[in-house]
């Protein structure tokens, strides 16, 4: 379907051509996250793609409409890692040779696992303008067909296969939430639910840091992006041109999100839905969570992807607790007198809050010769507990003070 519009006819043509092939997702009501939001939330949960990302539809779309001599010569990408894993994966079992070229930023969870489909694998550029003109000079040199990651017809069409799943899961659908990089998901999708039903309201999200499509939209001449995102999935300078116009065309709004916002996002989703969703795919969720309000009537939010780098997930499990008072760092100035500290950690006990940490300053501290200052790090229930603790300290003759 090379140059034809995206319509909900080729839509629906691409579901049934992907078939079995793909995992018809789970959309679930989240019972937690709606009564602690006021809103009517459902989880589309295309983390649960068996490449852990809904790129999966439009790379195999994309595959099955090539013809026997392009299947031969092979096929060609740059991808910051889903939409290389999806065509790895499903070029492995078409027999159909897939060289992905990669930025040199991309975790490395996403290139190793694009290397265990069998895909050939090449970290070049450090943007996304620069990767993609170097993927197109290899396609040209390789007579491999280039599957752009998201401003292509096919794979729009692909994409909005979700659209039409989640109007057959709940048809009474009002509001659809979608991670927005280079706009393939929201294109495809927002098309399929236009035409199934107008009065859905299709609504963009984009990382502060990548935000060229939301400032097009918006009216705004999009400014220089910043490097450095935890949703480098959607990392994307510029949208496609057909993505855009769609996009222009049929959806309702445009928003973007911070990064604590997107870090709160994926601990929540995995404090309360037990699900592993990697930046991008819980931007859906952090635009709820910074206005509420966008959450009109019953609202489906896409989480897009699960493929997190376990140690960027390490370090936002650990500045998630941080921020919500369960890891706490505490400075207490105390007597430089023999048993003080065994004092200190007995209140501190008697308090219910476990010692992770305790730095003993002497040398270079700042308060009198005779007194120390005693850091610690606890574990604790929450920000009631904290201010718990430090009241007692305080009541005790301490002086003591979050650090």
């Amino acid at each position: 379907m090379d140059g034809e519009p995206v319509t909900l006819d080729a839509i629906k043509a691409a579901r049934t051509r992907l078939g079995s092939q793909i995992v018809l997702t789970p959309l679930a009501r989240s019972e937690t996250l709606s009564a602690q939001l006021g809103a009517d939330l459902y989880l589309k949960f295309e983390n649960q793609q068996f490449t852990a990302s809904f790129k999966e539809r439009g790379a195999l779309n994309r595959l099955l409409l090539l013809g026997d001599d392009d299947r031969a010569r092979g096929v060609t990408a740059m991808s910051a890692g889903n939409h290389a894993q999806a065509l790895a994966y499903h070029g492995s079992r078409l027999g159909i040779p897939v060289s992905i070229v990669m930025p040199r930023y991309t975790p490395n969870a996403k290139v190793e696992q694009t290397r265990v489909f069998g895909a050939e694998v090449i970290l070049h550029g450090s943007q996304f303008a620069e990767t993609l003109e170097f993927t197109r000079r290899l396609a040209q040199e390789r007579g491999y067909t280039l599957v752009h990651p998201f401003d292509d017809e096919a794979v729009i069409a692909g994409q909005g296969t979700l659209g039409v799943e989640l109007l057959e899961q709940l048809p009474d659908l009002d509001t659809v939430i979608v991670p927005v990089g280079g706009g393939g998901l929201i294109a495809g999708v927002s098309v399929a639910c236009k035409a199934i039903n107008p009065a859905i309201s299709v609504v963009g999200v984009q990382a502060e840091r990548f935000s060229a499509a939301a400032d097009l939209f918006n009216g705004r001449e999009p400014g220089s992006s910043v490097p450095g995102t935890v949703a480098e999935g959607i990392a994307v300078e510029t949208p496609g041109v057909k993505t855009l116009a769609i996009i222009r065309s049929h959806v309702d709004r445009m928003v973007t999100v911070a990064e604590h916002e997107i870090e709160a996002a994926v601990f929540k989703l995995l404090e309360v839905e037990k699900t592993v969703t990697e930046g991008a795919g819980a931007t859906a969720l952090a635009a709820v969570l910074a206005e509420p309000s966008i959450a009109v009537g019953k609202t489906a939010l896409v989480l897009s992807g699960g493929n997190i780098d376990m140690m960027i997930l390490s370090s936002v499990l650990q500045r998630g607790l941080v921020r919500t008072n369960r890891l706490v760092r505490l400075a207490v100035e105390t007597p430089d007198v023999p048993g003080s500290l065994a004092r200190l950690t007995g209140i501190l006990g008697d308090l219910d809050s476990n010692i992770v940490d305790v730095v003993h300053q002497r040398a270079f501290g700042t308060s009198s010769v005779r007194a120390t200052r005693i850091e610690f790090v606890l574990q604790m229930r929450g920000e009631e507990q904290s201010d718990v603790v430090i009241r007692t300290l305080r009541e005790a003759g301490y002086d003591a003070q979050l650090a």
